[in-house]
């Protein structure tokens, strides 16, 4: 049994109050004059025992129903399904979950109709307290309006903590939460929730369609050069008559196509009007919603792959060589050479590949900012030792241990070559014994994850790791001629072109196109004496000022709406981020979830839904047999209250 109200619980110490009463008023012993003291003690022992049993009798009533009413206020319920045990707890707790992920909007008017508040308004008369949240933050709300659509993911944290921080669960006797959606996600959250009363109400949105994805290039983009792009689409089956897609790019229509229902993919061409960065829109038409319609995407088309090179002054400039002879073959690459004195020169929003001639150079800002770019999709060519942080990130588990070679000739690079990215003409400089090393380091147990060139004890001599995005490449030995020969081979210019084409540049351009709830990273340069703030325009037109934190790398947050982010100081745009929904949201979601866990009610129908949350609310009031127990109870304190005392008519 539960008492729906037990704070009138409190009030029992009133029922002693007849009791209090009784004794405080004892009547008091009359004297009677009378001539037989026979009939006085007759009188006195028939007094007395008509006083105590209709004291008696009224003293039980009067706390009866004392006891009664506070018990009436407290509204106990009796729960069939668990028996006659006693609980003192609260009530039963419904939080109403309702998607308002992109990928639901289509339904979310519906879902909220006036059943909604109607089917709420029910449940409160019944005792249950109500709840409403969005499945995107599962902030609990009282009014089911406060929940707005938005275009993020399903809440991704521990939903049972989210909800005991903002109420105590431990006041309800029984805790049911209802799931209202496409059904996305659902049942992993809701297995989380343990002896919880489950319900699902699938809503299938209906003549809807998406665009899942945008494979852009994999090259450098050129002034006036034609591109492609494969845009990936779902609809829902009711959909039949065929959709149209457009392509903008900075804000120019440049290409629109008819798709077919049957089709999932459709290839677009655009070509580069404006150098910079492409600001592409794709958006599909005449479709019913439009939540999951519109991809953004940004490419860094500066006309090359951009690479840094940071070097030392020697007596010949082996990088103004290589420069000169990818000018001279009109190669995609923009280099840049810098000296060490330069560094914070280095513009690492542009992606592509920074080379670091000497790592030992390196000091902790730098390194982390290095990091920085690298786990974002860039490439970072690394020589020599750079100390303890380099070692961590390139995954060594001891030092580097120097050593020269007691060979004139050299330390001999077996073929250990990758040919899907090292071939000719550095293999047959190998086999040719061409490649001398005169000093390198020894790894110890370590081992680089993956190596494309080795020596003939097996210690990496080229090699790369992986870090998030991006690609750490490193050569084990310095970048001069006393170290080695590999400056003075002719293929060195060749071997660098290869290894700054073979980076996936489709990474590099993940650092441009982001999604919903990612914090967004800028590293703007560092430019000396430049006082001007930095801001950052949102989709929407509204703009943030934002300084960028110790390591000259801004970290913004707020990317709660599709589209493109600039980071702007005064009039000028220096980097700029498309966000957009995740590939999960913008799909158009069909009935593709299944429900195993028995304990999951899931339904489409929304009667049934009404129905199975009421019959499961099985406890029966008891307040109506409380009154009329009261009832009766006062019918007989009134009647015996005006019995009188008589004589006993037998003396």
């Amino acid at each position: 049994m539960t008492f729906l109200s037990p704070a009138f619980l409190w009030l029992l110490p009133l029922i002693t109050l007849p009791v209090i009463i009784h004794l405080l008023a004892k009547r008091r012993s009359k004297l009677i004059e009378f001539p037989s003291l026979k009939f006085l003690r007759l009188l006195e022992q028939d007094a007395l025992r008509k006083f105590n049993v209709k004291q008696l009798l009224l003293l039980i009533i009067r706390t009866l129903i004392i006891l009664l009413i506070i018990l009436a206020f407290s509204r106990p319920n009796l729960d069939v399904r668990k028996g006659f045990r006693l609980n003192t707890k609260a009530v039963d707790l419904m939080i109403i979950a309702i998607d308002n992920t992109a990928s639901n909007q289509a339904n979310l008017e519906e879902m909220m109709g006036t059943w909604l508040t109607s089917f709420s308004s029910d449940l409160q008369e019944k005792g249950f307290i109500v709840r409403f949240t969005g499945i995107t933050d599962f902030i609990l709300v009282e009014d089911i309006f406060e929940i707005e659509p938005g275009y993020g993911a399903v809440f991704s944290g521990n939903i049972l903590e989210k909800v005991s921080d903002q109420i105590d669960l431990e006041r309800y006797r029984q805790k049911s939460i209802m799931w209202l959606g496409d059904g996305q996600d659902a049942q992993n959250n809701l297995e989380t929730l343990i002896g919880w009363d489950k319900f699902v109400l699938l809503s299938t949105p209906e003549h809807d369609g998406g665009i899942s994805s945008i494979e852009m290039p994999t090259r450098g983009l050129r002034l006036s050069e034609e591109y492609q792009l494969t845009v990936g689409l779902i609809t829902t089956q009711d959909i039949q008559e065929p959709l149209s897609v457009k392509l903008a790019i900075n804000d120019k229509r440049q290409n629109q196509a008819t798709v077919h229902v049957e089709q999932n993919f459709i290839e677009m061409t655009a070509r580069v009007i404006d150098a910079g960065f492409q600001e592409g829109e794709v958006t599909l038409g005449y479709d019913k919603y439009s939540f999951n319609d519109i991809r953004y995407f940004v490419i860094p088309a500066a006309g090359s792959i951009p690479v840094q090179i940071l070097r030392r002054a020697q007596g010949l400039d082996y990088w103004s060589v290589m420069k000169q002879s990818i000018e001279d073959l009109d190669l995609n690459v923009d280099l840049r050479l810098l000296d060490y004195s330069e560094i914070d020169n280095l513009d690492l929003s542009r992606g592509g590949t920074v080379v670091v001639e000497d790592a030992s150079l390196l000091v902790e800002y730098n390194w982390n900012r290095l990091e920085i770019f690298v786990k974002q999709g860039g490439q970072l060519i690394l020589f020599g030792d750079g100390g303890e942080y380099m070692r961590n990130l390139l995954g060594f588990s001891n030092p580097l241990l120097e050593e020269s070679s007691r060979y004139p000739l050299g330390l001999y690079a077996v073929d250990d070559i990758d040919t899907q990215i090292l071939g000719d003409p550095i293999k047959a400089a190998i086999l040719g014994n061409r490649l001398k090393i005169y000093k390198r380091y020894d790894l110890g147990a370590g081992e680089l994850g993956r190596t494309w060139i080795r020596f003939l004890d097996d210690q990496p001599f080229l090699g790369a790791t992986q870090l998030l995005d991006g690609r750490l490449v490193w050569f084990n030995t310095q970048f001069h001629p006393q170290a080695g020969n590999l400056p003075l081979l002719g293929i060195f210019p060749t071997l660098m072109v290869q290894l700054i084409q073979s980076q996936d540049l489709q990474d590099m351009t993940r650092q441009y196109n982001s999604e919903i709830g990612d914090t967004l990273h800028f590293n703007p340069q560092a430019n000396e004496g430049e006082n001007t703030p930095f801001s950052i325009q949102r989709p929407d037109g509204t703009v943030d000022y934002q300084a960028p934190d110790s390591l000259y790398s801004i970290h913004y947050s707020a990317t709660n709406l599709p589209g493109v982010y600039r980071l702007m100081r005064g009039r000028q745009s220096l980097e700029r981020v498309a966000v957009n929904i995740s590939v999960h949201e913008a799909q158009a979601h069909g009935r593709v979830y299944e429900y195993s866990e028995p304990d999951i009610f899931v339904t489409d129908e929304k009667t049934s839904l009404v129905r199975e949350v009421l019959d499961r609310r099985s406890g029966i009031a008891l307040w109506p047999l409380i009154l009329s127990i009261l009832l009766i109870l006062w019918v007989v304190e009134t009647y015996l209250s005006r019995i009188k005392s008589t004589w006993r008519k037998n003396v």
